[in-house]
């Protein structure tokens, strides 16, 4: 097959919102302050936003042999994982991004933004970054743990940000 994508190179971005509820076309972040990484040269995987959707069972009483569903909501539990390499520089940067966070008025959130290597098209979400947690720690490994996204909206593919 043609036309296959490496996963090196995706940016991740994000910008809080001016307009309460309007996802921002413009002003998205790399990083949260000039002295830290971009978030991509510290996370190392992502959980991604594969969403399934709910099965509602409909069977009716009279039914003898087998169930009958209908497509519910869609459903990915509401979190995104990003894999990261935890350090003070990384812990430091995911924080800011945090209290930027948590300094938003008046209903306003934050959007994050993937793009794949070479597309002209992002993938866009509301959500909530949560703090870093401290990680699982083995002998003889990284030091690796997950920081935490609760999606609050799914925007979908769209033009990347300028």
């Amino acid at each position: 097959m043609a036309g296959e994508v490496s996963s090196a190179g995706i940016v991740i971005k994000y910008c809080p919102e001016t307009t309460a509820g309007t996802r921002p076309t413009t002003g998205y972040k790399q990083k949260a302050t000039s002295a830290t990484l971009n978030i991509a040269d510290y996370v190392t995987g992502i959980s991604g936003l594969g969403a399934e959707y709910d099965q509602y069972d409909v069977t009716p009483l009279s039914e003898t042999v087998r169930h009958r569903f209908i497509k519910g909501l869609m459903n990915n539990d509401g979190n995104l994982s990003l894999n990261a390499n935890i350090n003070p520089t990384s812990r430091a940067d995911w924080t800011a991004i945090v209290t930027e966070y948590a300094a938003l008025t008046g209903g306003k959130g934050m959007w994050f933004e993937f793009t794949l290597p070479g597309d002209t098209q992002s993938v866009y979400f509301r959500g909530e970054p949560c703090a870093v947690n401290f990680p699982d720690v083995e002998a003889a490994s990284a030091i690796q743990g997950t920081l935490q996204i609760i999606e609050n909206e799914y925007g979908g593919w769209a033009a990347k940000s300028t």
